[in-house]
Order: structure tokens, then sequence, then C-alpha cells
């Protein structure tokens, strides 16, 4: 019955975690060819390598490569019901799951400044909504999924592009997931400032720097292309300047290109208003690790913000040119940036490797890693009111680290965990809402449409079930979205996450530990009282 409303394909591919891009991560290693066997990605696909079927599939699947995938209407995490549906989907008469899938498909209410309400849209199954399963997207990044989604479709029908007629009307055919908002929490206004003085006064500059001088191959040593993204390029180096004490640095530059007329790897550049309260946010985070009352080293350290303008220098392109020969590169080629293009460069510490690509040792190291998780949200919650909103394994880097403990301090209470020998750090905060003072940043998805409609993992169920809980309203703090994505992150560590022992009775006994967070982690409302409970805090 779910398959005649189309909620459901007759015939689901597993969906695989295939090179997601990453920022300060090591570039995913390509698995050889096995066995001679060669599989393709469906049409809409752009990556053509090919990859282990036993590496990394999609949450939903209970056994790998079973192809019985979705059986009810829960969720893979224990009990959560999905788009309205029950938990005994088979027992409904058709007509009653008719309601349902309506229902659950209505968006919320948008609200505006003041009293100014935008009708609700009515999302009727048959008269508005289109094809939610035809928007499959990979796992982790999905930027660049979405992009590679609407080229393939540019040209077909809207039919096929999951838009509401009145979105068609609008013009708004488009993702507007670069919606940043800054608001003063006392009058609730948009603050008015002038953006690109900001941005320089986060760069302690005066005026942008030329992009050739300011990174010569001479103070970058050892550069390499490691990653990208719909925001542009990430390499990675050493530096030995005056900038990061007596030693070399082991960082890596996340390039973004801002303020262009030209579309770039098929979005819009990023403004200054756009591009500040990501600067904001880095470097709020960052500075954590040296607060008074709540500290913690689990968010990505950031060296400094730098404003650049000219053509990208001869040794990035070629360095962007090996990647590409290698690794067939989705971005469109530096060499289009002209002389007065302008670029944003988070010089950022090397973190490691994204989750969805990193081989732990057993589920004990997973285990101890998932608690520096759960402290380092419930730190950002208790500081400054912060929801990070994508935290999908792409997001979360693993470094290996030969110090035996993490210290946290939360709530004034002073706390060591067992590193294991991995460390955390949390990373993209391109969707996150936070409070600093009197103001509020984040980015306002109520008009978003196709974020909403993809599918293709448990993922893209967390943006759903964020908009219900959240009411459509960006600007409120409700940290009980951060327990959603940390139930996301569980369930991928118990079926998802690569192991080197899966025999051993330690494995055993921590996959037991961490399907009792699964079972619980949804009656938390928060990361806090999450940890509270989970380290018996009072």
């Amino acid at each position: 019955q779910l398959r005649e409303l189309n909620i459901i394909k007759d015939a689901v591919r597993a969906s695989f975690n295939i090179d997601s891009s990453v920022e300060n991560s090591i570039k995913a290693i390509e698995i050889q060819e096995s066995h001679g066997e060669h599989q393709h990605s469906d049409t809409g696909d752009c990556l053509r390598k090919n990859y282990d079927r036993n590496c990394s599939i999609s949450t939903p699947c209970s056994k790998r490569l079973t192809s019985d995938l979705f059986h009810c209407g829960l969720s893979p995490i224990t009990g959560i019901k999905l788009d309205g549906f029950g938990c005994n989907t088979h027992n409904l008469r058709k007509n009653e799951i008719e309601t349902k899938v309506e229902n659950a498909i209505r968006l919320q209410n948008v609200h505006k400044n003041g009293d100014q309400d935008v009708p609700e849209i009515n999302l009727n199954c048959k008269n508005n909504i289109v094809n939610w399963s035809s928007l499959a997207l990979q796992p982790g990044k999905w930027r660049k999924s979405l992009n590679t989604w609407r080229k393939t479709h540019e040209s077909g029908s809207t039919i096929n592009k999951c838009i509401t007629r009145e979105s068609i009307k609008a013009g708004k055919s488009k993702s507007l997931v670069t919606g940043r908002k800054s608001l003063c929490l006392t009058d609730f206004k948009e603050i008015d400032c002038d953006h690109e003085q900001e941005v320089l006064k986060y760069c302690d500059q005066l005026s942008p720097l030329l992009f050739h001088t300011t990174y010569t191959l001479t103070r970058m040593k050892d550069p390499i292309k490691v990653g990208e993204g719909a925001y542009g390029e990430v390499f990675r180096c050493t530096t030995s300047t005056n900038n990061y004490d007596k030693h070399d640095a082991d960082i890596v530059l996340k390039i973004i290109p801002i303020e262009g007329s030209m579309e770039i790897n098929g979005e819009k550049q990023k403004s200054f208003a756009e591009i500040l309260p990501e600067i904001i946010i880095t470097k709020k985070m960052s500075s954590l690790q040296a607060n008074a009352n709540n500290s913690t080293v689990g968010f990505v350290n950031i060296h400094k913000a730098t404003l650049v303008r000219g053509k990208y220098p001869q040794h990035l392109i070629q360095l962007w040119e090996q990647y590409d020969a290698e690794k067939n590169s989705e971005n469109d080629h530096p060499r289009v940036f002209g002389d007065n293009q302008l670029y944003i460069v988070l010089e950022l510490e090397f973190a490691g490797s994204d989750m969805s690509n990193f081989k732990f040792t057993n589920a004990e190291q997973s285990y101890f890693m998932f608690q520096q998780i759960i402290l380092t949200l419930a730190i950002g919650e208790e500081e400054c009111q912060f929801e990070h909103r994508d935290l999908h394994w792409g997001n979360v880097l693993i470094k290996d680290t030969k110090k035996k403990d993490i210290f946290f301090k939360f709530m004034n209470n002073d706390l060591t965990l067992p590193s294991k020998g991995v460390k955390i750090s949390i990373i993209d905060y391109t969707l996150s809402r936070i409070t600093i003072g009197q103001s509020c940043y984040f980015n306002d998805l109520s008009s978003d449409e196709e974020l909403f409609s993809a599918t293709g993992d448990y993922q893209y169920d967390i943006y759903r079930m964020m908009r219900n809980e959240l009411k459509n309203n960006w600007a409120s703090f409700s940290p009980k979205t951060n327990i959603l994505w940390l139930s996301y992150l569980v369930s991928k560590l118990i079926k998802g996450v690569k192991y080197k022992c899966v025999n051993s009775k330690i494995h055993r006994q921590h996959i037991e530990k961490l399907k009792e967070l699964q079972n619980n982690m949804l009656s938390y409302d928060s990361a806090a009282t999450c940890a509270i409970n989970m380290f018996r805090l009072k």
C-alpha cells in the first residue's frame, strides 16, 4: 500500500557513503575493485568509481545488502515513528495510511516578523507534492549530491523536482540553505551592520590581502588537496610561520569563494553577510578549549581567518589538477576565478578522518569516542545555546592520539574521559544555531523545499524531524535537535562504521552498550541532560 502511494520505491537500492566530501580531513581512500565486478550508481549519481559493497552502507540496512530494507514505518533508530507512520503499518487500512501520509508531509506555518504569518501550505498528495523518492541523495555531505541531482533534472519536467506549485509560481525552485540570519534577541530584528567591515575585523585586517602573496608555496610545506565541497576547496599543509608557536603546525586551508556574481559548484557564492556567522561560530566554538566554566577540545580548532583577493595561485591550481586526475573532482576548475575574486580562507587544525571513513579498533573505542561527542555538544548547549543541526558522520572527524585521557569541564565539573586512542573534532557550522551575547545566529530553512524532500539515508529523516521539533521556527533554541543527531550517530556506530576486531568479547560487550544508549537516547531533551545522566552529575 505504501508503494502505491509512492512513499516507498518498489526497488530500493542500498545507498553508499561514497567519497563524501570532507573539510579538514583525509580524503577517503578509494577501495580497490574486487573480484573484477563493477557496480554503477543509478541515474543522477555523478560518482562513477567502484567501491567495495561491504564498506559503508546506508543506515536503514538491517543486514548488509538485504533487499527488504523498509519492512515497516519505523526508522532504524528503535521505536521512532517517522513521518506520521505507526509501528504496525501492515495492519492499517489504505485510507488510514493515506490520511497519515497526508498529515505527515504538511509543512508547518512559516512565522515571520511580529504577527505576520504565512498561511500553511497544504501539500495534498494528489495535487501538490511530487515524487519524494525521486530526490535520493548520498549519505553524508548532501549539498554536492543535491547539486548533482539538480543538474541531472534541470532539463526535465517539474514533476521530477519535488517542489510545490506555489514555489513554481514564486520562482523558488532552488534550496535556500544559505538563508543565514543574525537576530538581536532584545527586539528580534535582523542585525544591521557593515558585514564586509565585520568580516575584516574578525580577520584582523583593514583590507583584503593578495591571494598569491599570502599563500605562497614557500609558506606551505608539503601541500596537498585533501577534500572539496560545494563551498570550495580544502588543502592540507604544514607551516612554520610565527603565527603557530615555534613548531610546524599541521593545518588545512578551507578556501571559500565569496561575493562573486557567477555560480560556483552549482551554487551562488556566499555574501559577506552569509559567511560572517560561520566565521563567528567557528571562532566561538574553538574558544571553548580555554573556557572557564565549560571547556572542550571537541570543536575544531581555528588558527585564523583571512580575506584574500585575486586569481588562484598556480601551485594550488596544480594541486587541484592532480586531485582531479586521481579522484575526478566534481568542482569547477579554479581557473574560472578572476583578479577581483574574493575568498575567505579558514586555517583549521588538521583533525583526522571523518567517521564514515575511520576504522575503529573495536566498539569499545567507538563507545568512548561517542561519549566525547555527547560531552562536546552538552558543553556547547550550556555555554552558548548551540545546536549543530547537521551532525552527520561526515562532520565528525577522528584523529589518533597518544594522550591517555581527554579533559572536559561541564557546569564547573572537571571530567576525564579515557581517549582509547582517539580524539574527535566537530566541524561544519553551515546550518548551526548559536547565541552569543544578545545575538542569535542561525540558518533559516523555513522556506527550503528540496532538503526536506530528500531520501537515501536515515540522515534525511533527521532534517524533517528537526523541522517538526522546531515547528519551522529556526531561530528558536531547541537542544532536542542535538539528541536527534546523537541518535543517528549511535545507529551508525552499531551498523555503518568499520571495525578491525569484531569477534572479540570486548567488542560485543560495547556493541550492547551502544544499543542501550540507542534505546534511551530519545528520552533526553538535550545533550546536557544526557551527559548529566551518563556521568551522574547534579
